[in-house]
């Protein structure tokens, strides 16, 4: 079988990882034949044979010298072809620099990996129908962090019969960018029904944005993301079902001499018109693809401006949608989620991770409270890791890793109560206990306080949020109520 990879443009993905080293890119290229990659307690370096118009071209090496040992993937091209690549990032030591600990490749034949140790920040490439055509990062004495080029493919049709993709609901959500900066931290708000309304201050750069998304006929504001600096505000309103969000573009690049790259402008288009550009239109452009698709979330990373942005997409979703007010499901197809807490203090920032499919693991560090929590999702179908919630240093660390999907968490409870140290005394979540459809699991830290708990009736934990700063000052869930006659 025989595939077209040039029919449509080429997305970036990534990279994954630190903000140390010096960047590097590949560019695109035709085909990925071959990857070595040298590792250890983490991957030393990576070096990529390409395909260039049936030539063989090999990369730079992109990393150090060291390595104990080295691991050749040569792929039976051009019958083989990479599709995906997954990994994990983090310090090899306390406090030191952020390294991709750990690589694993797939090709459309076979996975291969994992090389490396796989301790830290878990972070895969959201499967999709593309060819993995060029890799870019950063590099010093290690692998810093990694990202890709994919291209899609487009399957040839022999005959007169029609193409399989034609008939696709498209019902998946692909990932798209971030493009920008590697400054800030990771946000990411998840997967919605649609996009309602934008607010977008700027000054310089986009400075923040807010999002209002549509989730099954209801309105979710998502937190701010971004600083505070923004001197101008635009509301973007759109005319939601029958108005629909499908592509975003814009310019990323320096506000001041020899400074971080950061979102320099926005523009915004749907399927009836553009809305913007709001910004200064400098720097390097970025697009996120064709309009065959629904945006229904947004992720990247935030600081004192928006330092990237990045879209979920619904591809292959209807351009016009139905009538505002269609008829309504059957009961057994309804999803209502509701809210619960946060029970703690009030201080910190408030973070939101958002509705998704499920819980698989949950980390956290504890010790006169706890530091900070970090959870690991299951989000149609991928894994995907939050941001870490809180701060701290001096603590023991837990994970808790549930048998997933079978295993399910249905309850959390704890104590809040005040910590006073040098910065003052604040009401913090002193411990935590979780409960799922077949054990308990803690109880974590110190059971001292005013005690908190959620229904162990209610329904399944599909996503936490709450306040932090030097630690976890308030949490709290969202659940989606048991259906009738549902254990899971």
């Amino acid at each position: 079988m025989r595939y077209e990879g040039h029919e449509k443009s080429h997305v970036s993905l990534g990279p994954w990882g630190g903000q140390n080293g010096a960047r590097w890119d590949d560019g695109v290229c035709n085909s990925v034949r071959q990857v070595v990659i040298c590792h250890g307690a983490a991957i030393d370096s990576i070096h990529v044979e390409y395909d260039k118009k049936d030539s063989s071209v090999w990369s730079e090496k992109h990393g150090g010298t060291g390595g104990i040992k080295t691991s050749k993937v040569k792929l039976n091209f051009p019958d083989e072809y990479l599709i995906s690549i997954s990994g994990h990032y983090g310090s090899m030591v306390d406090y030191g620099p952020v390294l991709v600990r750990s690589l694993v490749l797939e090709s459309n034949k076979k996975k291969y990996g994992p090389f490396g140790i796989q301790h830290g920040t878990h972070f895969s490439l959201p499967r999709s129908d593309g060819m993995v055509v060029g890799f870019h990062g950063r590099s010093s004495w290690h692998l810093d962090s990694i990202g890709v080029y994919v291209k899609p493919l487009v399957q040839r049709n022999l005959s007169n019969s029609p193409n399989p993709s034609q008939n696709s609901q498209g019902k998946e959500a692909v990932s798209y960018g971030p493009w920008g900066g590697n400054g800030g931290q990771i946000f990411d708000d998840g997967v919605y029904t649609g996009v309602r309304e934008v607010h977008i201050t700027r000054y310089g750069g986009v400075a923040s944005i807010r999002v209002c998304y549509d989730l099954n006929g209801q309105r979710v504001w998502r937190n701010k993301h971004g600083g505070r600096g923004g001197i101008r505000l635009d509301k973007i309103a759109f005319e939601y079902p029958s108005e629909i969000l499908t592509r975003i573009s814009g310019y990323y690049g320096p506000t001041i001499l020899r400074g971080p790259s950061v979102v320099r402008s926005l523009s915004f288009y749907t399927n009836k018109r553009k809305y913007g550009p709001f910004g200064d239109e400098r720097g390097i452009p970025f697009s996120s693809a064709s309009n065959n698709g629904i945006i229904v979330g947004l992720h990247g990373r935030e600081g004192w401006f928006i330092d990237s942005i990045g879209v979920h997409v619904r591809e292959g979703a209807p351009v016009t949608l139905p009538r505002p007010f269609p008829q309504p499901p059957p009961m057994h197809d309804l999803r209502i989620y509701k809210v619960l807490g946060p029970w703690g203090g009030g201080g910190g920032q408030p973070w939101d991770d958002g509705i998704v499919s499920g819980i698989k693991r949950i980390f956290l560090s504890k010790g006169q409270a706890i530091y900070r929590v970090q959870i690991e999702y299951d989000r149609n179908g991928q894994s995907v890791w939050s941001v870490r919630h809180g701060g701290g240093s001096e603590a023991s660390s837990d994970t808790i890793k549930f048998n997933y999907p079978s295993e399910v968490l249905v309850s959390v409870s704890g104590y809040f109560g005040s910590l006073v140290g040098e910065e003052g005394i604040g009401t913090v979540i002193k411990s935590l206990t979780f409960y799922t459809n077949k054990g308990k699991y803690g109880p974590y830290g110190q059971e001292t306080g005013t005690f908190f708990t959620t229904s162990k009736t209610e329904g399944k934990i599909v996503g936490f949020h709450g306040r932090s700063g030097c630690f976890l000052n308030s949490i709290g869930v969202h659940m989606q109520p048991w259906r009738m006659g549902s254990l899971s």
